[in-house]
């Protein structure tokens, strides 16, 4: 008993020793984890006619969408009365709250891989001087949501070159 009763004592002491050797673990905001509080709407029609429009007098359209109340969402708005080949604009969402709209002056915008914390942008380059828009290339661009880092917006990550897949 006594041989029990020491071995316990010492795996107690190991134990003891182990734990105040491992950091304690720092707390970290999950809010961002949870899912939207109440009902969580989109006007998509009042964010196409809000968002200025490429050409002036020429507004946009809805188009693809995907997960706008989720951690990292996407909205298309297309050229109104355009061609495929006319431009394109995207606006990012979290939870249903507007976060980031694609920047530049882009030609065309198209969907590559996403994700519920990523969405890639695949964006139309300049053609070679003399060549067609339909010989420009796309370059990709990562938007990422990190829950983690603070106040929070999606991150962009790229360009990436042409050719590169993700």
């Amino acid at each position: 008993m006594f041989s029990t009763l020491r071995a316990l004592t010492s795996a107690g002491v190991a134990a003891g020793l182990l734990a105040s050797a491992v950091p304690a673990a720092s707390a970290v905001n999950t809010d961002s984890l949870a899912p939207p509080l109440g009902r969580c709407d989109v006007d998509v029609q009042r964010v196409a006619a809000e968002t200025p429009g490429p050409f002036p007098g020429v507004g946009w359209t809805v188009g693809q969408q995907g997960n706008l109340c989720g951690e990292l969402g996407y909205l298309f708005l297309e050229t109104a009365g355009g061609t495929v080949s006319s431009p394109t604009t995207v606006v990012l969402f979290h939870r249903g709250e507007k976060t980031a709209t694609q920047p530049g002056a882009t030609p065309r915008v198209l969907l590559g891989q996403r994700g519920d914390f990523h969405v890639e942008l695949r964006v139309q380059q300049e053609p070679v001087p003399g060549q067609p828009n339909a010989a420009a290339h796309y370059d990709s661009t990562m938007y990422v949501w990190n829950p983690f880092a603070g106040a929070g917006d999606a991150t962009a990550i790229g360009p990436f070159p042409p050719g590169m897949t993700l």
